[in-house]
């Protein structure tokens, strides 16, 4: 069930070719990390970026998932966030060693980031290399969304005891309905439109609704606000999903593992559910799985 309290909001700024999406996390983020233990920068970090994929995806015609991922050689190991094309969410940190006292982005400048796109219609998943240019997650993101796609982006991400507020404009390509604004217009527009939000975005409250944010914020703006869409966790794990892994391991490894440990026991990172095979019941999913080559 989608939890009532996490939303994003679409919008656009009436008679301009800018877009926007506005979103505010707190439960999603909390049940992804319920089993994870993480310190407080940890926390933060994946909560901006779980903001920054629910923002991304938002803006595409998903029918897969966006993931964002961040690998590093440091302390943090591995930073995921990931948001399918219903807003589900879920992510997961793994990380070594003493962490705490290390600040957001000295956590992840060192690092790989990465965005793969799926696509159920897509014969390979899209991955694009983000680079590390920039002093936040929002920063290096829109310095990406520049390169690659060559749309105006601009994103904000600020949170509170543990809400998270996050905000993306864009400029889109230049639409007929707005003629009437001139190029130089337009640039005026997009100006002041970044600059409120850079100087009143941090200042959003959690207890007042989007309307009222972003009214605030865009005080001498005309917004278009859309139906909210809920934003929950979801974990794509599944009995299926560690069979079809077993397969790919090979059934004389899983005998190997079983010989060892008496069975094979994962655990999804994401949700921390537990799927545990003994000897006959991993019998099982290869024969099965030579009955449906047979057939």
């Amino acid at each position: 069930m989608h939890n009532s309290e996490d939303k994003l909001h679409r919008f656009i700024f009436e008679n301009t070719d800018i877009r926007g999406n506005y979103v505010k996390l707190s439960h999603t983020i909390k049940k992804a990390t319920e089993h994870q233990a993480l310190p407080q920068n940890l926390h933060t970090t994946l909560g901006e970026l779980m903001v920054a994929s629910s923002l991304l995806a938002s803006t595409l015609k998903l029918d897969g998932s966006l993931t964002l991922q961040i690998q590093t050689n440091g302390p943090l190991k591995l930073l995921i966030a990931e948001c399918n094309g219903n807003l589900g969410m879920r992510g997961t940190v793994k990380w070594n060693g003493p962490i705490e006292s290390v600040a957001p982005i000295d956590l992840i400048k060192e690092g790989h980031f990465i965005i793969t796109l799926i696509q159920k219609n897509a014969k390979t998943p899209y991955q694009g290399i983000v680079p590390m240019e920039g002093n936040s997650i929002s920063e290096l993101l829109e310095n990406y969304m520049l390169r690659s796609e060559q749309i105006q982006t601009k994103l904000w991400i600020h949170s509170k005891n543990d809400i998270f507020h996050g905000l993306l404009i864009q400029k889109l390509p230049f639409n007929s309905s707005v003629e009437e604004l001139n190029h130089d217009e337009m640039k005026s527009v997009w100006e002041r439109i970044i600059e409120s939000a850079n100087q009143s975005f941090h200042s959003v409250h959690s207890e007042l609704e989007a309307s009222e944010n972003l009214q605030n914020v865009f005080y001498s703006e005309t917004i278009r606000l859309y139906d909210p869409t809920s934003l929950s966790f979801a974990c794509s794990c599944s009995k299926k999903s560690v069979e079809n892994m077993l397969r790919l391991i090979g059934k004389e490894e899983c005998k190997s593992i079983i010989e060892e440990q008496t069975s094979i026991t994962i655990h999804c990172d994401f949700c921390n559910e537990c799927y545990q095979y003994l000897e006959d019941e991993v019998d099982f999913v290869f024969s099965e799985s030579n009955n449906s080559t047979k057939h």
